[in-house]
C-alpha cells in the first residue's frame, strides 16, 4: 500500500514537473525571432505611432483614433461616453462646452505636434496644423446600434459645432 503510494506520488510528481517545464519551452519568444530587420514605410510607421498615440490618449470617458486621412493630413476621432456626450449635449454650444473640446482638441494637436517634431523631422518643416490637422468629435447614437453622431469638428484650429 505504501508502495503503491509512492509510486503514484512520484508518477504525479512527475507529471508535474513535465508540464511546468514543457509548457515555458513551448510559450517562450526566442531572441534571433526578434533579431530581423523589416523595412517600414514613413507613412506606415506615422499611421502606427499615430495610432499608439490615440491609445495612449484615451481614457475610459471618451476614445481617440488619430490616422492620416485620404488627403494625407492627420485627422483625430474624438468618440465620448454616453455621459460625457449628454453632458456636451446638453452644454451645446456653451461657454463650457466650447472650452472643453478645444482644450481637446489643442491637447491631440500638441501631442502630435512633438510627435512630429521628435521622429519625423522632414515632415515636421513642412507641417502646418491649420492645414494639416482637423478632428470631429462624436457621441453615441440614438440606439445601441445606431452609428455615432456628429458633435463638432475642428478644422483651421478652431472648433465648429455640428448643426
Amino acid at each position: 500500500m505504501i508502495r503503491c503510494r509512492r509510486l503514484s506520488l512520484g508518477v504525479l510528481s512527475g507529471m508535474v514537473w513535465l508540464f511546468a517545464t514543457a509548457g515555458s519551452g513551448w510559450t517562450e519568444i526566442r531572441r534571433a525571432d526578434l533579431e530581423g530587420q523589416r523595412r517600414v514605410t514613413e507613412q506606415d510607421w506615422l499611421q502606427l505611432k499615430l495610432e499608439v498615440l490615440g491609445l495612449r490618449l484615451s481614457f475610459p470617458a471618451y476614445r481617440v483614433r488619430i490616422a492620416l486621412d485620404a488627403e494625407q493630413r492627420i485627422s483625430f476621432e474624438f468618440l465620448a461616453s454616453s455621459g460625457l456626450a449628454e453632458h456636451l449635449r446638453a452644454e451645446n454650444r456653451s461657454e463650457e462646452a466650447n472650452k472643453l473640446l478645444t482644450y481637446h482638441a489643442t491637447g491631440i494637436r500638441q501631442q502630435v505636434e512633438e510627435l512630429l517634431k521628435a521622429e519625423f523631422p522632414a515632415l515636421w518643416a513642412r507641417y502646418d496644423a491649420r492645414q494639416d490637422f482637423l478632428g470631429t468629435f462624436l457621441g453615441p447614437g440614438a440606439t445601441w446600434d445606431s452609428p455615432p453622431v456628429a458633435l463638432a469638428t475642428w478644422r483651421r484650429n478652431a472648433l465648429e459645432w455640428a448643426p
